[in-house]
């Protein structure tokens, strides 16, 4: 952030970002910023339910931390997104056209927090490179499909790291959130939102609905023989 900050890299960056739709198409980068948004990450740990209790723990506390590390600075510093500063002849804009609260990247601190909440708890080096990977690329999207600048992005990588590594510190604390009964209740929420993810949220991109369903449809399938396994342990 500092590199990018002193030598005043921002612009130029983020115009180099968001030209690499017209090689790549849009659909990519639609679906991969699809995975940053905040009811997606949460839906994404429902089959995590019954298995992984520690990981589904600290997720829940995490969630809320990352969450006050965006809306926190959103609306403290107010930048505005590229949409609102530069002209449309200079920019591609994929998905809603967004025009306030820049700083941070939501998208990208979301993932980030989800991704660093499953590394810390893996001892897999190849799945904490692949979550590292798939994390940055769908920070690097939110500049693709023009909705934030690098340094927004940079600070939501940040945000995300903090809140999955405090998250996860915080959790073993929470002894009560391995509980069955805990667990429970927390995989009826998540199912909910499973629900909602599949029948009425609104991206305001049509073209990563298809995913969409499909991660809220899976996610709840295969969420069954947790939830199964949680309610013989009640």
């Amino acid at each position: 952030m500092l590199l990018v900050w002193g030598m005043d890299l921002n612009l130029e960056l983020f115009i180099w970002f968001n030209s690499l739709s017209r090689y790549t198409g849009e659909l990519l980068w639609s679906n991969l910023t699809l995975l940053g948004d905040g009811l997606v990450a949460l839906v994404l740990v429902l089959p995590l339910v019954g298995r992984r209790p520690d990981i589904v723990r600290a997720m829940v506390v995490a969630a809320p931390l990352a969450t006050v590390w965006t809306l926190g600075l959103k609306l403290l510093l107010g930048v505005l997104r590229p949409a609102a500063l530069l002209t449309p002849e200079m920019l591609t804009i994929i998905g809603p056209v967004l025009k306030q609260f820049s700083f941070p990247s939501g998208h990208t601190t979301t993932i980030f927090t989800l991704a660093g909440v499953i590394a810390l708890h893996s001892t897999s080096r190849r799945i904490r490179l692949g979550l590292l990977l798939l994390a940055t690329l769908v920070g690097c999207s939110r500049m693709v499909v023009g909705a934030h600048w690098p340094l927004d992005v940079l600070a939501g990588a940040f945000g995300g790291w903090l809140a999955a590594a405090l998250g996860t510190m915080l959790a073993k604390r929470w002894e009560t959130g391995l509980r069955p009964a805990t667990q429970t209740i927390i995989a009826v929420l998540l199912m909910v939102l499973a629900a909602w993810l599949l029948l009425f949220h609104d991206t305001g991109d049509p073209q990563a609905v298809l995913l969409q369903h499909a991660i809220a449809l899976s996610s709840l399938l295969l969420a069954l023989p947790g939830v199964w396994q949680l309610k013989k342990r009640l």
